[in-house]
């Protein structure tokens, strides 16, 4: 089940466990990282944060081209 305002998302409660997104720095959010702090519903102990890389994020130099890492891994070549 989603927890969410009309506007937005704020967590998640699935399997007893409620799952919010932070975007704190302090917590180890950033460009191209996303941090999950997770609690179990019933008892309200704090769970183990998960960290994931986003892989929504795109890299873009000074230049505004992005970097060449961050297209899909499938090459064009010509022959």
């Amino acid at each position: 089940m989603d927890i969410r305002c009309e506007h937005k998302k704020h967590g998640e409660l699935a399997d007893g466990i409620l799952s919010v997104k932070c975007s704190s720095r302090f917590c180890g959010a950033g460009p191209g990282v996303v941090v999950l702090h997770r609690w179990d519903a019933l008892t309200g102990a704090a769970l183990p944060d998960k960290r994931f890389r986003d892989p929504g994020t795109v890299k873009v130099t000074k230049e505004g081209s992005t970097h060449a890492t961050e297209h899909d891994s499938v090459a064009v070549r010509s022959s």
